[in-house]
This record gives structure tokens, C-alpha cells and sequence, in this order.
């Protein structure tokens, strides 16, 4: 009987790595199996950042000298820095370990590279890119985080068959499904923030938190609050809840007094410049949370905050819901501040998946840039 090949102990290693997605902000998901002659001896992944990699996790589970002429399946390139931990490298060569197939180098400055050449330098032999695009979809937020300092943007709209995310009397209480909606809280999940606008605060009073029958943790997303005149409504039920984390973004036109009124309802105020219309400038916006350590970014409306993300090139990722439901022409439109003429000048999205989730579809991709 032949051997399971590289890419099957890869795709487990995979797997593995899923367990703890959005657990381990701002590092990577990672996966990892050690090997020998075709048989697993152990396996790991990452839990939380602080906490040991996948790689100390699987060589913790072995005897001494059991990993001795081994190999060992990695998602990502093994570290070689000090972090919160030590670096995972050196770590694998005094194992014994014989080979390590890598899934994708890590993006982070400090390792890429460095983490295989140590490996190498040590007599390690190295296969890279098994599964490769795979293990690099496993962590684009990461990626892109550790690389620009920027949150990785997905935005969320569940629409109509028409385009349509509210009736002309503002009702959009459900347009998807129960399906589609538990979907989202998986999202939230995953994400470190959630973002708002100001009006979607004032129709909808929405909570914004994670509400899954086994939660991973008790951790629920920062709340981002879009509001450049900042009126937004002080009761709303985001910030009656102890210990949720609200930011309100402003710009500088704003008194001191208004953003007195939110800080002492527990609430931060996060002053940014105005951009040429007297919104608050997004961009800039990205960088601030970005500071704060936010590395997946979750936009969930409303139409005039799905407008400026999307013209200003600053979504990275789009989960649509499509409900079959028509609400004709007075209905709100979710992009109702992108006019495009031409249609070669469309906007089109890479890796697409599609997928029903009940009477929903699903549309999922990589906006082009």
C-alpha cells in the first residue's frame, strides 16, 4: 500500500489550523503533523497568541527521541525570532526532526525566509509549497496585517435579488435567512472589530455581538461607530453593555462637550481628519485601528459606509447574501454613491465561491484593486 502523499498530511494540517480561526489575533492560524514513514505520530495547532505554536504543541505530545528522523507538516514557515514566545526553529532541530514540508512562508518581515534557511543551515531538509494558495487563504488578514499594518477589510451586505438592503420605509428586519445569519455570527467570530455607520446605529439599534451555541470564547469584537458630526443616539443598547468595547470615529470639526458625552458613557472617541466632503477620512481611520492591533475588520453597513469603503479601494474581501425577495425601485440601494458608466470599468471579484445556504446564496470573493 503506497504512502499518503505530502498534500494529504497538508490538507490535515489544514484542518488543524481551522480549529482556532479567529482565536489567535494577531498571529497566524497554524497547523502541524509529524510524521514517520507514513504514519502520524502527533499533531497541533495554535490556540491563542501567548500560548505555544503549533509546532511545540505537536513536539510536547512525543518522548524524548521520538521525533528523531521524523517529518514534520507546517501550514506556515516555523518562526526563528523572540516573540511572546521562543522561536519554534531551533526548537525542531534539537528534536531530531529529518524534514519539514511547508505549506507557505510566513509574511512577517522578522521570519520570511529566515525560519527555512535556519532549518537548512542545520541540516533540515525543506520542501515548500505543498497546498500552497491554500495555507496562504488560511491567513490573508494576517498576512496583510504584518505586512502593511492595516487591517485585512471584509464586508458583509445581505441584500435582495434587486440590489436592495431596506424597503422605502427603512424595514430590512430579516432579508436573509436564519441560515445566512448564523453564518454572520461565524464571521464575527473571526474578526477582531466590527464597523458601523452612525445611521445603521439610529435605525437598527443593533448589538454587533457573536452569538454562536458553542462560542469559542467569551471575547466579543471591538465596535466601531462611523459618525463624523458624532449625534448618535446615547441610548442605544451598544452602550448599556458592561465592558463592550465601543469606539466612536469623529473628525476634528466636533466639541469637545459632544465627545464628552460618549467617553463618560464608557466609550472611546477617536478624533481623525475630516476627508473633502467633511466625512471621516477611512483611511486614516484603517491606520488608527491598526495601531490598536485590529487585523480583520468587519463592515456591516450601511449603505453610505459600503459606498466609501468600496470607492475608495479599501475592501480586501466581500460576503454577499442574495435572498430571493424584490423590493423595486424606491428600496435602498446597497451602493447607491457608485455610479459606473462603463462596464469595462466594473468592479469584479477574484476567488469566487458561491455556495446556498437554505433559500440564500452565498457570494464570496477578493475584490480587484
Amino acid at each position: 500500500m503506497a504512502r499518503p502523499s505530502h498534500a494529504h498530511f497538508m490538507a490535515r494540517a489544514i484542518e488543524l489550523a481551522l480549529k482556532a480561526k479567529g482565536q489567535t489575533s494577531p498571529n497566524p492560524i497554524v497547523g502541524v503533523i509529524i510524521t514517520r514513514q507514513g504514519r502520524v505520530l502527533s499533531e497541533g495547532f495554535h490556540r491563542k497568541a501567548g500560548q505555544d505554536h503549533a509546532e511545540i504543541i505537536a513536539l510536547k505530545k512525543l518522548e524524548k527521541n521520538e521525533a528523531n528522523g521524523s517529518t514534520m507538516y507546517v501550514t506556515m514557515e516555523p518562526c526563528s525570532h523572540h516573540g511572546k514566545t521562543p522561536p519554534c526553529a531551533p526548537r525542531i532541530v534539537e528534536a531530531g526532526i529529518q524534514r519539514v514540508v511547508i505549506g507557505c512562508r510566513d509574511a512577517n518581515p522578522q521570519v520570511n525566509g529566515q525560519g527555512i534557511r535556519w532549518l537548512k543551515d542545520a541540516g533540515v531538509e525543506v520542501i515548500e509549497g505543498v497546498m500552497h494558495d491554500a495555507c496562504i487563504h488560511l491567513n490573508l488578514p494576517f498576512q496583510k496585517f504584518i505586512t502593511t499594518k492595516l487591517p485585512f477589510v471584509t464586508l458583509k451586505v445581505a441584500m435582495s435579488l434587486d440590489g436592495k438592503i431596506a424597503t422605502a420605509t427603512g424595514e430590512s428586519h430579516w432579508i436573509s435567512n436564519t441560515l445566512s445569519r448564523q453564518y454572520v455570527h461565524q464571521l464575527r467570530d473571526q474578526v477582531d472589530a466590527i464597523l458601523i455607520g452612525a445611521g445603521t446605529l439610529k435605525r437598527d439599534d443593533p448589538l454587533l455581538t457573536v452569538r454562536l451555541p458553542r462560542k469559542k470564547s467569551e471575547k466579543q469584537p471591538l465596535v466601531v461607530i462611523v459618525d463624523a458630526s458624532l449625534e448618535s443616539p446615547t441610548t442605544r443598547q451598544l452602550f448599556k453593555v458592561k465592558g463592550r468595547q465601543v469606539v466612536l470615529a469623529t473628525t476634528q470639526l466636533v466639541s469637545s462637550e459632544k465627545k464628552k458625552i460618549f467617553t463618560d458613557l464608557g466609550a472611546e472617541v477617536l478624533t481623525l481628519p475630516a476627508d473633502l466632503t467633511g466625512r471621516v477620512d477611512l483611511r486614516e481611520l484603517l491606520r488608527a485601528l491598526g495601531k490598536k492591533g485590529v487585523t480583520h475588520l468587519l463592515v456591516e453597513g450601511g449603505s453610505s459606509i459600503f459606498s466609501a469603503f468600496i470607492s475608495e479601494k479599501l475592501v480586501d474581501h466581500l460576503v454577499c447574501f442574495l435572498a430571493p425577495k424584490i423590493l423595486g425601485g424606491q428600496a435602498l440601494d446597497w451602493l447607491p454613491e457608485i455610479n459606473i458608466r462603463n462596464l469595462k470599468d466594473a468592479l469584479e471579484l477574484d476567488n469566487l465561491s458561491v455556495k446556498t445556504l437554505g433559500d440564500n446564496v452565498l457570494i464570496e470573493g477578493e475584490l480587484k484593486k
